[in-house]
């Protein structure tokens, strides 16, 4: 994931886009875990909603294939 010089936080499959970037395992339990220890918030230095959580974690698994 990189959240973006615009703020916004995506999926970054290739590793390259251009911003502050975390890896984030595409198991479920590591999602998860990232998510409700508050990792992935830290790790982009930025407040990231409920809603967006919730997409980012969809899109994903969904992607991966896990869960």
């Amino acid at each position: 994931m990189v959240r973006e010089v615009a703020g916004t936080v995506a999926l970054d499959a290739t590793g390259t886009a251009p911003g502050r970037g975390a890896y984030v395992h595409p198991a479920e339990g590591c999602i998860e875990a990232a998510i409700r220890t508050g990792a992935l918030v830290r790790a982009l230095r930025t407040g990231i909603g409920r809603d967006e959580l919730g997409r980012l974690r969809d899109e994903l698994q969904a992607r991966t294939g896990a869960g």
